[in-house]
């Protein structure tokens, strides 16, 4: 059994923080705080949502976001409460999992890049264009 090459492949995979997810659903929904707020009810939640996408913090409760972009609360409480090796994979531009289904610019439904198995049919296909 070689554990050097499992240690360093678990060493080598960047981890996902709660805050990097919620960023990273924002940025690849193309919203803003602000938009989403205003899609959550108004600026009431701009002052939430940076919270949530502040670095350290891990809040309880979650706005429910999906209303204006694909998230997963299921996802965000597995990156704030679980163990880095216990997290879901995660597409690592734009935090896509395997359980959301959202369609890629060809019309399908996003999968896991036959490439570069880091990232996300959508991503990929983005970066070509």
């Amino acid at each position: 059994m070689r554990h050097t090459t499992l240690s360093r492949s678990i060493a080598s995979a960047p981890v996902i923080q709660p805050w990097d997810y919620v960023a990273m659903r924002r940025n690849a929904a193309g919203l803003s705080i602000e938009q989403v707020a205003q899609a959550l009810g108004g600026r009431a939640y701009e002052r939430h949502l940076r919270m949530m996408e502040t670095p350290g913090m891990r809040l309880q409760i979650v706005a429910d976001l999906n209303v204006a972009l694909p998230f997963s609360e299921d996802v965000y409480r597995q990156l704030a409460d679980l163990p880095p090796h216990q997290h879901p994979k995660l597409c690592l531009r734009c935090g896509w999992d395997e359980r959301t289904d959202v369609p890629d610019h060809n019309d399908s439904l996003t999968s896991w890049s036959r490439e570069d198995d880091a990232i996300c049919t959508r991503c990929e296909q983005q970066a070509a264009a």
